[in-house]
């Protein structure tokens, strides 16, 4: 069911110098940096660690505050089969954030639960490269 740990969610006050700590201590690389006018999101990739990314989030604007759940955001899990996982989860008494997988960057299904602590759990479809 679960593959691999994909990528860690981590909130960033200022996006450029999380960037170049990422880069200058552990050579860490941006793979894709986007804003959509409520957040600024960066991907960093690095070339030990492959299918492992750190996602630095900034929040713009603040009726889209992802900061209200930590600074670590969230642990994001990757799947095969999104709609196969999603009902197995359900049968065990998840309870999802929305009532189907949005669409997230490179148009891969994503969807968010909680688990016992209240941390913000993931499940990523497979990339398709």
């Amino acid at each position: 069911m679960i593959k691999r740990v994909e990528h860690v969610g981590i909130m960033a006050s200022d996006m450029d110098e999380s960037i170049r700590f990422y880069e200058t201590l552990f050579q860490f690389k941006i793979r894709v940096r986007v804003n959509n006018g409520q957040k600024e999101i960066v991907f960093l990739a690095h070339n030990g660690l492959p299918g492992f990314e750190i996602e630095l989030i900034r929040d713009l604007q603040p009726t889209t505050l992802y900061t209200e759940h930590g600074l670590v955001n969230h642990l994001a899990f990757v799947v095969d089969n999104m709609e196969q996982v999603i009902s197995y989860c359900r049968q065990k008494g998840i309870v999802f954030e929305t009532s189907e997988p949005k669409r997230g960057i490179n148009d891969r299904k994503t969807i968010r639960f909680r688990g016992p602590n209240g941390e913000i759990l993931q499940l990523v479809e497979e990339r398709n490269s």
